[in-house]
């Protein structure tokens, strides 16, 4: 036998062995079932043996799996841009390599206050193959069926139960007759703090809806029999018809949170709905969003309560590609680092720093090794960088760093810090991202961004590059960002933008030399308009190209905006603006 032979042998029975190294579970083997009432604790059970295994697929053979919140995990969770807290956990994927779990298309149906996946210090982990929907949702809907001069009056559908306590509106989660609430209750209490109008038509905010922000004040409301009520909030109108929807009033229980774990992948997963955001990952490396869908389900016009997917500190590369992001709450995406506040100088090379937005304490970085950049609070002016030496959380808010080298010059106390990622490139193709409330994309990868191939259907900016250092606390700046071939149709439909393409940051002092974002190339789009609003709108930006890019002008909504140009940009340089404007005015004021 040759000496080739032998080696191919070899190789063969490696392809084999290494086949079968991977271990199926199939999840029927610890009592989950279709028939199974909670499926949590064999879920539970499963996801063990899998850890045990060291390199398994989980097999849900295709069918309707339900999941209480009863028998579920306990955990504390610091989640960014979401609701810290201890989180009632089914799949909690810790320390695990290799696992795949495939629902075969299955349904994952959710009851109650509960997260359904989080994975923490994980690698090699692929989600695919079936849905997440919760039986009662966590926001409300009711439909407007009259105006007037104390508020509206609204139908509430069976779907979403309530009650009429003290003289207020209270969605709940089981049905009972109203009634007098005592210490004894047992219902849980969906709350509620703002309200937006969506047309039931169209299943997208109603056209320049209002944002109605609450105050943590519940509704004054008085019953009108058969499941009609009317609310009193006299600045509320609405149109008969469409739907008012009650928006969650936290962020506690999104339906994917990932953390320090790398090479994560969801595969065909649709998220119906979800008590926050669809997937939220932070400090992973390398995670792809392939194939998927962030809808609500039959009879629902809203599908997760905020973002469908956010980024946050995450490293590698970040793929969204051939995927629906529809009706959710707030962006299809957000990619961005954060920024904490030098709060004390120690000493030149000893701070502390804090975290400053409630959504983001906790957040553990910055760990020795890392390098960092100095930024000025309001002008997002870089003035140096330095490697992280020693680094001691005090507590969720605050951490003491030591450094390699002395603060740089320029940076006080009230200025930002921000981790220096070692690599990121973004790739978003062929998605759509439409009908939900607010903006398309928060495009703040500091790495190389590509967007291509999309459709962009959303109400505010579809595209947003942001930042600051005094509020959101979202560390931006992009670098290398290219948007091409794709169709923006009928943005700027609602009241979360000034522009299909804003290009800005929180910067409020020395404009005339910031330079936040550089290098942005919008190339061969095609831009559906229904009025004159300006298709870019652009400050602190060093080079910026326009080319290409086709005007298409529409009669799908009623024209508002007139402007006399469809292009407004400020402080900035290397600016190459290529378009017939039909005859509008290009303003370029530097």
């Amino acid at each position: 036998m040759t000496k080739i032979r032998v080696l191919f042998i070899l190789l063969a029975m490696l392809s084999i062995n290494g086949a079968q190294a991977q271990k199926q579970i199939d999840v029927a083997d610890f009592g989950v079932t279709e028939q199974t009432a909670d499926c949590t604790p064999g879920v539970i059970k499963s996801i063990n043996a899998c850890k045990r295994a060291g390199n398994a697929i989980l097999i849900f053979k295709k069918g309707t799996y339900h999941f209480d919140s009863n028998y579920g995990i306990d955990k504390y969770c610091f989640i960014s841009n979401n609701t810290e807290g201890l989180k009632r956990i089914v799949f909690l994927l810790e320390e695990i390599k290799n696992l795949t779990i495939d629902g075969q298309g299955s349904s994952f149906i959710f009851h109650g206050f509960i997260n359904p996946f989080v994975i923490n210090n994980s690698k090699n982990v692929k989600l695919k193959n079936f849905s997440i929907d919760f039986v009662r949702p966590f926001h409300s809907e009711a439909t407007i069926i009259a105006n007037n001069a104390d508020g509206i009056d609204v139908e509430i559908p069976k779907n979403y139960p309530y009650r009429l306590y003290n003289g207020t509106l209270q969605f709940i989660d089981i049905a009972k007759d109203e009634g007098q609430k005592t210490t004894v209750s047992k219902e849980i209490i969906y709350e509620y703090s703002h309200l937006l109008e969506f047309d039931s038509k169209k299943l997208e905010t109603a056209f320049m809806a209002n944002d109605y922000y609450l105050g943590g004040t519940p509704l004054v409301a008085t019953s009108l029999g058969e499941r009609k009520v009317r609310i009193f909030w006299k600045n509320l109108k609405g149109t008969v018809g469409n739907t008012m929807v009650f928006g969650f009033a936290n962020r506690n229980h999104p339906a994917f949170s990932v953390s320090d774990s790398r090479d994560i992948r969801f595969e065909n997963v649709t998220i119906h709905h979800a008590g926050g955001m669809g997937i939220v990952c932070q400090r992973t490396r390398n995670i792809s969003v392939i194939s998927c869908k962030v809808q609500p389900s039959e009879g629902r016009i809203i599908s997760t309560t905020a973002d469908a997917t956010h980024f946050t500190n995450c490293t590698g590369k970040i793929e969204l590609g051939n995927s629906i992001f529809q009706n959710q709450m707030d962006d299809a995406t957000n990619i961005h680092g954060i920024y904490v506040q030098i709060a004390e100088r120690l000493n030149p090379k000893e701070f502390i720093v804090q975290l400053k937005h409630s959504e983001q304490l906790g957040f553990d970085f910055l760990k020795p090794g890392a390098l960092i950049e100095f930024v000025q609070g309001k002008s997002l002016i870089t003035k140096g960088h330095a490697k992280v030496v020693e680094s001691t959380r005090l507590n969720k808010n605050f951490r003491r760093i030591k450094l390699s080298t002395e603060l740089p010059e320029g940076i006080k106390i009230g200025d930002a810090i921000g981790e220096v990622s070692d690599s990121q490139f973004v790739h978003i193709h062929n998605n759509y991202i439409g009908q939900n409330r607010a903006r398309g994309m928060l495009l703040n990868c500091t790495g190389k961004t590509i967007v291509e191939n999309n459709r962009f259907h959303s109400p505010g900016a579809a595209i947003l590059f942001e930042g600051d250092a005094y509020f959101w606390f979202e560390q931006g700046g992009v670098t290398d960002c290219t948007i091409q071939n794709n169709i923006f149709d009928n943005c700027l439909f609602g009241l979360w933008g000034n522009a299909i393409i804003a290009v800005g940051a929180g910067i409020t002092e020395n404009k005339d030399t910031s330079r936040y974002n550089k290098n942005i190339k919008v190339l061969n789009n095609t831009f559906r308009t229904f009025d004159e609003g300006l298709l870019l709108h652009a400050y602190c930006v060093d080079g910026l190209v326009w080319k290409g890019n086709k005007i298409e002008k529409t009669t799908d909504y009623p024209a508002t905006r007139v402007s006399n140009s469809l292009f407004k940009v400020e402080s900035s340089d290397n600016i190459n603006i290529d378009q017939d404007t039909s005859n509008n005015k290009f303003v370029y004021d530097k």
